[in-house]
């Protein structure tokens, strides 16, 4: 460790849960950790990431719900899931947008839900939605094993 408590060696991480512990489950808070593997892309803009929640939350069969923002009232599917406590992709749609950890047990539950829903994914006319499915599931398969998501 250096002297700001960073580690020091090659791919290594120092993991924490953030606000949701619950999906830290699997890893130990403060521990440094090696990784062998690692695969990073953009999950979108604030708003472009929050919309492919939505239409994830579609795709899993949530009924709609009125959802008001900047006095605006609108049917949301992601808005139903952030007031159940389970499903298929709870655990991602129902966590931060901007940073966190998911640990490797709430990891292998998540991506069978992408392996589930990955025919009717293919069927959504979005090209991003899919691409952006792809690149999800192939994190959640990765870190299924032992890994951690990171948001930062």
């Amino acid at each position: 460790m250096s002297s700001d408590g960073e580690p020091q060696g090659k791919n290594q991480v120092i993991l924490s849960p953030v606000d949701f512990p619950e999906r830290f489950r699997g890893l130990e808070s403060g521990k440094v950790y090696q990784f062998d593997s690692s695969f990073d892309f953009r999950a979108g803009s604030y708003s472009g990431y929050n919309a492919w929640r939505n239409e994830l939350a579609k795709l899993a069969g949530y009924q709609p719900s009125a959802s008001t923002r900047n006095n605006v009232v609108e049917s949301r599917y992601d808005e139903t899931v952030w007031k159940l406590d389970h499903g298929p992709f709870w655990e991602l749609i129902n966590f931060s947008d901007a940073e966190g950890v998911i640990g490797p047990e709430v990891c292998r539950k998540v991506y069978r839900d992408f392996v589930q829903y990955r025919d009717q994914a293919a069927k959504v006319p979005d090209a991003y939605f899919y691409e952006s499915y792809g690149d999800w599931m192939k994190a959640f398969e990765m870190c299924a094993d032992n890994g951690a998501i990171v948001f930062h």
